[in-house]
């Protein structure tokens, strides 16, 4: 399940965000988004997701415009891993990740049945979290709090996993640990991925592909060694750098100063 985002438009205000974004997301690929702070990167996760309304333009899942679906609906196949929860709960770790399963809940009266158990235990074992379940979820380290997020969209069993920033908070040793489950999770369920990221040499290890946006325009989509170029590089974020292929061909960035 791809997607597919025609003449996005998106303003707050007079100022305009994003300008007439097309893109062509691939299904069952981990693509990444990149961009100097404040370029839009965040604000089109949450066009996708219809948390904010576009001035114009659709975004297409599965050959189904999503423009005015109800929201109920859109979290049955689009999930987010925010870079953090505003939700300030007591609820355990196992609570916290059933609510992943309220969007297929038939009323807000029903109670979780069986089946939504039995998905919140597996997500927790995959994810190494079953030690965790009976722990306050805000009482975990930021590393583990943050795979119970990751958990609680799993539980919500999408079709796309959005994830804005999130190894912001983490150290590198966490956010390789993340970002390679995201990635086991892309191959083994077949999830189309699309994550905000900061860190370029983390987006070249992970991702299949990349978005280079700039000032609320897309300029770049493609493999990680057709966008990571120091040409690109210097045009987006005026970074002069070296770049450097692994073995695997992989581009590999080094600053220069």
């Amino acid at each position: 399940m791809g997607i597919v985002v025609k003449d996005l438009k998106f303003s707050y205000g007079e100022k305009e965000i994003l300008k007439n974004i097309n893109l062509n997301i691939k299904k069952g690929k981990m693509t990444g988004i990149l961009g100097p702070n404040g370029c839009g990167k965040s604000t089109f996760l949450k066009n996708i997701l219809g948390y904010l309304k576009s001035d114009s333009g659709e975004v297409i899942i599965n050959n189904q415009n999503f423009k005015g679906i109800d929201k109920k609906e859109l979290a049955k196949i689009v999930s987010l891993v925010p870079q953090k929860s505003n939700l300030m709960t007591t609820l355990s770790v196992s609570d916290f990740v059933l609510m992943g399963r309220l969007p297929h809940l038939k009323s807000s009266w029903d109670g979780y049945s069986y089946e939504d158990i039995k998905i919140t235990e597996e997500n927790l074992e995959f994810l190494g979290l079953s030690k965790f379940k009976e722990r306050v979820a805000l009482s975990l380290s930021g590393g583990e709090f943050q795979r119970v997020l990751l958990a609680r969209a799993l539980t919500q069993n999408p079709k796309v996993l959005l994830l804005d920033e999130p190894t912001s908070a983490l150290d590198l040793n966490h956010a390789v640990e993340l970002l390679n489950r995201v990635r086991n999770l892309v191959l083994e369920r077949e999830i189309t991925s699309v994550a905000v990221l900061h860190d370029l040499n983390l987006a070249s290890m992970f991702c299949d592909e990349l978005i280079m946006m700039k000032n609320g325009e897309v300029l770049y989509q493609g493999k990680p060694e057709e966008i990571l170029t120091e040409e690109i590089l210097h045009e987006v974020y005026n970074l002069k750098a070296k770049v450097i292929k692994d073995e695997k061909g992989k581009p590999y960035i080094i600053p220069l100063v």
